[in-house]
């Protein structure tokens, strides 16, 4: 495969290792699934407490969400290397375990009159930190449980779980806190981590132990991993691509709803409808992810599912053309295209590393990719400030969501060069 030639894949061995692998993803997926629909209960929960038990401000809520979702930006390239160094399996048990017993920690400190902010600080803080560490090992250790003609199934299987995890999961957590009380929905977070950490042991096929004949540094391993992402034209661009979109996605969602109940006068039930309809198309993608690749090819399903992303740039039409219809075409498009790339770009990553490689190179590709999600958040407010005071609310905010689109799918331009336009 063009651009892949000087790093090869480690995958399962026989037939009868590939069938194995395959019975253990599924209850490695099901533990997963369960789990994930934890973690954005947790990601609606926690900012949910600091505001109606503590009196959270705007400045404190947001120190809570960056101190949950920044550990990546500061521990990725580290962590990336720890992951080479040992087996991954036994860091996703204790990774799940410490954030089990830490979400389980609030509703026992509630009970006993010791609750304050600074204990959501700390819980997320702790929760931040073994996300990476589990997200890492996770995407290090599954090409050695599944065969190398089940990588990209696997992925989009995952994909689908994460997609499904973001509607269901703050629709239970409300749920949750609106009849149990915050603390309750956190204990019951706490629970779904019991259901990875089983699909995990559950586990038989064997794990390939850590490579021992390199012994460098730490520093020196972060910079190996460095290198070898950059030195590969596949990845880089595709890395690349990556953080622009989640730069240009994040400054859509960041001003989407502004758009829709400020410029467009949509009601919020209405409003929820567009961004159910994104869920759904979300979902479909995933699920025709495989199908598409082997239709369309890899490169050319990689190139239209990032074009696909800067579909936003005709958000001005929402102005002059029927609003509800307009914008979910835009969310359909930009949605459906998401779960394609993000699975084929972390297939294309696993089977071009080897294992004793792959933590530090997804690690320094994750790093890249998360720091990109703050910016576009802060700048894609910022602009929306600004060219509304200028515009006018209704242009300024539609000229913002055509810009951002823009800046998510300018990453397309990296992907037109053959060797990734030819991956079959």
């Amino acid at each position: 495969m063009p651009g892949r030639t000087d790093l090869t894949a480690e995958g399962v061995g026989d037939a009868e290792g590939q069938r194995t692998g395959r019975r253990d993803f599924r209850w490695y997926w099901a533990g997963q699934s369960v789990s994930v629909v934890g973690d954005q209960v947790a990601a609606f929960v926690l900012p949910t407490i600091a505001i109606t038990a503590f009196g959270a401000s705007s400045l404190e809520v947001g120190v809570l969400n960056m101190l949950n979702t920044g550990a990546y930006s500061l521990l990725g390239l580290f962590v990336g290397v720890l992951m080479d160094r040992r087996r991954r399996r036994p860091v996703m048990v204790a990774s799940d375990v410490v954030r089990g017993l830490a979400f389980g920690a609030v509703p026992l400190l509630t009970l006993s009159g010791d609750s304050h902010l600074g204990m959501l600080y700390a819980v997320a803080v702790v929760a931040g930190v073994c996300a990476v560490f589990f997200n890492v090992a996770s995407q290090s250790h599954l090409p050695t449980l599944v065969g190398p003609d089940f990588l990209g199934t696997a992925n989009a299987r995952m994909e689908i779980s994460n997609t499904l995890a973001l509607v269901l999961g703050p629709a239970l957590g409300g749920w949750l806190v609106q009849w149990w009380g915050g603390p309750t929905a956190l204990a019951v977070n706490a629970l779904s981590f019991c259901f990875s950490v089983a699909g995990i042991l559950v586990i038989r096929t064997p794990e390939p132990p850590p490579d021992a004949k390199s012994r460098n540094s730490l520093w020196q391993d972060l910079r190996e991993g460095v290198r070898v992402l950059w030195h590969h034209e596949v990845l880089r661009r595709t890395t690349l691509a990556s953080a622009a979109r989640n730069f240009g996605n994040t400054a859509v969602n960041t001003v989407l709803l502004l758009f829709a109940y400020r410029a467009l006068g949509l009601s919020a039930g209405v409003a929820g409808i567009l961004f159910a309809s994104g869920t759904v198309a979300a979902v479909l993608g995933a699920w025709l992810t495989v199908p598409m690749r082997r239709r369309a090819g890899t490169g050319r399903a990689l190139l239209g599912a990032n074009a696909a992303a800067a579909v936003w740039v005709f958000a001005p039409l929402a102005l002059v053309l029927p609003p509800l219809p307009t914008l979910l075409v835009l969310r359909v498009v930009s949605s459906f295209s998401l779960p394609l790339w993000n699975s084929t770009v972390v297939t294309l990553r696993q089977e071009a590393v080897p294992a004793g490689l792959l933590g530090r190179v997804s690690a320094t590709a994750g790093t890249l990719n998360f720091s990109a999600i703050p910016f576009g958040a802060l700048l894609g407010g910022l602009a929306a400030q600004g060219l509304s005071a200028a515009l006018g609310t209704r242009d300024g905010l539609a000229l913002t969501l055509a810009v951002s689109g823009l800046a998510a799918g300018s990453g397309t331009l990296a992907l037109l060069r053959r060797t990734v336009r030819s991956l079959p």
